[in-house]
């Protein structure tokens, strides 16, 4: 079934919604999920709450694409629920996340970010195909860098080598803005 459908079918309170965005994206909803939080439970529940989520939002809200709205949202549980999973209090499962990676080039405050979106969407039309799409599969989607080579057939140091030049040129471009880094 294609977005514009199951949209619609959010639109007429149909429960068929859920279902059917879950037959077309839940196995990529949950890999995502389970690449942040680490656990295939804290993914499943994640990525029940995103369907929540859209069941309350939409409508009003009409998304352009559905499975980039529900990633969207999917993420940004996950992250919570990896945060509050990894808390100095809770646990030290996990010893290097992907925060930690990205901490050299943000300095964790929450200012306003103003131009960052544009900024950061410059930088990624900036990159190689082959470098963005590395970038965006460990950043945006969690992957690790193992399901990265596969992915692309490259080594793992090649793609840590990759990352590690792109994060010293995000760091650069934003220092260049302002940014503290």
């Amino acid at each position: 079934m294609n977005d514009e459908s199951i949209i619609s079918l959010f639109f007429s309170r149909s429960e068929d919604a859920v279902r059917e965005a879950d037959a077309s994206y839940g196995a990529k909803l949950k890999r995502v999920s389970l690449g942040i939080t680490g656990d295939s439970r804290d993914a499943e529940e994640c990525v029940n709450d995103a369907y929540l989520s859209a069941w309350n939002k939409i409508p009003p809200e009409r998304p352009a694409n559905l499975f980039a709205y529900l990633c969207e949202t999917v993420r940004r549980i996950s992250l919570t629920r990896y945060r509050y999973n990894t808390a100095e209090k809770r646990s030290r499962n996990r010893t290097v996340s992907i925060d930690d990676e990205l901490a050299e080039i943000v300095d964790g405050t929450d200012e306003d970010t103003g131009d960052l979106p544009e900024i950061l969407n410059g930088f990624l039309s900036e990159l190689e195909d082959g470098t963005r799409f590395i970038f965006m599969r460990r950043y945006y989607y969690a992957d690790d860098i193992p399901t990265i080579a596969k992915m692309t057939g490259l080594g793992g140091n090649t793609i840590s080598a990759r990352l590690m030049r792109a994060r010293r040129k995000l760091a650069e471009i934003l220092k260049g803005k302002g940014y503290k880094i």
